[in-house]
């Protein structure tokens, strides 16, 4: 999306005869989405740019791996794992008691397979990995878990959520946290033995019992840690800056060629209906093969100043132009700006010219018979008439 650019008018895509049924309608439509134009434009001055208006950004990239993160345990399970790892979550009653047991590769392979191996089946044990090991990609992490489950059936519950041990304070592993109605019933550090576990829950035992073997560092990334610093980094400005470069870079431009002797042209948008067509309460609008002019029911209201920014004289000209009908509703419509400092020169142009300044867009060039610039466009009677008006001697240039 871009901002100049302006959304199919169905009148247009019709016939010009919409524009007698819809007149009125469709003027308005125009300019208020002109107005919607003007408006994006003011809010980008001094604020972060929307998302929309960055090619490439590294902001979108941070979110997209995010992203990744808390879709990863789904794509585990996608391609691996049992189904209650789509939701984080082992499918058990919550009148029942949740393990969560938070693991890493700093255990070793060994232990790791073996901790696999007694929670497979378990439907209320769910095993927590906060990430990738440093440098590593979330694809060779899921390699590594997919080739130690290989030979495990049932397969157990797994999720990578780095959310979990920052809420919970993990720091080692393994730790082993057993949940009960949303509250921590007990906790145990150095621990992976389930049935050591479940001996400890059927006497009762309860609260934090501290650390009752050995623990290790966890191995993996903090991702969301990660991400933080990562975004810390971004020169946003510079970001920003190269964005809006982008825009004007990428911009496609209605160029007309420059006007070399005063020309008026009528158009006539007079059309010949080529069916039936009815308005949706069935009521009929036109015949087959009736002619009408739409500006013979309602007059156009606008007066379309069409010019090239970057060329100096074409702007002094239209300055100094005036419309015919002093009630319709002037709008400027560029067919350029200067890419270099785009942005800079539509602002200093609207400063100059004292009203809001549109890039003119392929359906109105069409629509109105553009040739030649500069243009001004206004109602004659039941016309257009195109006023192409020639520059003055050793004008014309580019700036």
């Amino acid at each position: 999306m871009r901002c100049f650019e302006r959304p199919q008018i169905l009148w247009c895509q019709l016939a010009v005869f919409f524009f007698w049924w819809f007149g009125v309608q469709t003027i308005q439509a125009e300019e208020a989405w002109l107005l919607r134009s003007q408006a994006i434009l003011q809010a980008l001055e001094g604020q972060p740019r929307p998302d929309w208006l960055y090619g490439q950004s590294e902001q979108l990239d941070v979110k997209r791996q995010a992203q990744q993160v808390m879709e990863a345990s789904k794509a585990i399970q996608t391609e691996t794992l049992s189904t209650t790892v789509a939701s984080g979550l082992p499918t058990t009653p919550s009148n029942k008691p949740v393990t969560l047991m938070f693991v890493s590769f700093s255990l070793g392979e060994s232990a790791l397979k073996g901790i696999f191996e007694e929670t497979a089946g378990r439907d209320d044990v769910l095993l927590v990995f906060r990430g990738p090991k440093p440098s590593q990609k979330l694809p060779a992490l899921m390699a590594d878990l997919k080739r130690l489950l290989k030979s495990i059936d049932p397969l157990p519950n797994i999720v990578i959520d780095p959310t979990r041990f920052q809420r919970r304070s993990v720091t080692s592993v393994p730790d082993i946290i057993v949940e009960h109605d949303g509250n921590t019933r007990l906790h145990v550090r150095g621990v992976s033995s389930l049935s050591w576990l479940d001996e400890q829950i059927k006497a009762g035992k309860q609260g934090d019992l501290g650390t009752l073997g050995d623990v290790a560092e966890i191995a993996e990334i903090d991702l969301l840690e990660e991400l933080k610093h990562r975004m810390a980094a971004i020169n946003w400005k510079q970001k920003q800056e190269q964005a809006m470069a982008r825009f004007w870079d990428q911009q496609k431009f209605e160029n007309l060629p420059t006007a070399q002797a005063d020309r008026d042209r009528t158009v006539d948008l007079t059309i010949t209906a080529p069916r039936d067509l009815a308005a949706p309460n069935g009521q009929l609008i036109i015949r087959a093969g009736q002619t009408v002019n739409p500006l013979d029911n309602m007059p156009f209201g606008l007066c379309l100043m069409v010019f090239d920014a970057t060329v100096p004289a074409q702007v002094e000209l239209i300055q100094r132009q005036s419309c015919q009908d002093k009630k319709a509703r002037v709008l400027y419509l560029a067919t350029s700006l200067p890419r270099q400092d785009g942005w800079e020169h539509l602002k200093t142009l609207e400063s100059t010219l004292q009203t809001p300044i549109y890039l003119l867009t392929p359906d109105v060039r069409s629509r109105f018979q553009l040739q030649q610039v500069p243009a001004i466009v206004e109602q004659s009677g039941n016309h257009l008439v195109v006023h192409e008006r020639k520059l003055p001697v050793s004008s014309g240039e580019r700036s």
